[in-house]
């Protein structure tokens, strides 16, 4: 038998009212544990990734190949650009660090990533958040975890202050098709 990655929704990418609503499909994830006071953790890290891992809360940092989130005090959400980056970096990190002082865990297909872009976006997304978007959000390397009405996501501000505005959101699979009919609900409800 052959498994096959399938996408949760199906080739989404909808443009409705100025705002475009896309499935990310088959980003591959690694979720990073360590300790940042760990010399030999930051280094081997650093080293492997060839980007310094983010220590200030809710921020990112990225390169061609990967992109970096901080998700707590000791854990870090990669999310990569291609598949060649990620075999290498899962391989190198498993090799290189202890794994008895560390966590190195493939989580590619436990969410996917809807990207919502368009000169409305904070303003469809600021009618189910109970984040202040603005202020959390204010700058392109910030990142929130925060709940949409029920749902908790990750949401990850790619814009910067010239471009359109660009969000992606980590959803779990299961609440993938609710979120996009939330949003797309939400759209038809923007007045100009």
């Amino acid at each position: 038998m052959i498994l096959r990655r399938k996408s949760v929704l199906e080739d989404l990418k909808i443009e409705k009212n100025g705002i475009s609503i896309e499935e990310l499909p088959f980003v591959n994830k690694i979720n990073l544990r360590g300790n940042t006071t760990d010399r030999v953790f930051m280094s081997n890290t650093g080293s492997v990734l060839d980007i310094l891992i983010p220590t200030e809360p809710n921020t990112k940092i990225e390169n061609k190949n990967l992109q970096v989130i901080w998700l707590s005090p000791n854990e870090w959400l990669l999310n990569f650009f291609d598949n060649e980056s990620f075999t290498r970096i899962f391989r190198d990190l498993n090799n290189k660090l202890n794994a008895e002082n560390t966590s190195i865990t493939d989580i590619s297909e436990s969410k996917t990533i809807i990207r919502v872009e368009g000169i409305h976006t904070s303003e469809l997304l600021r009618k189910f958040l109970i984040l202040d978007i603005d202020s959390a959000l204010n700058s392109n390397l910030k990142v929130a975890q925060t709940i949409f009405v029920k749902i908790p996501i990750l949401i990850v501000r790619n814009h910067t202050a010239k471009d359109k505005q660009s969000f992606d959101i980590h959803v779990n699979r299961s609440h993938a098709t609710y979120l996009r009919d939330l949003l797309l609900d939400g759209c038809n409800q923007i007045i100009y």
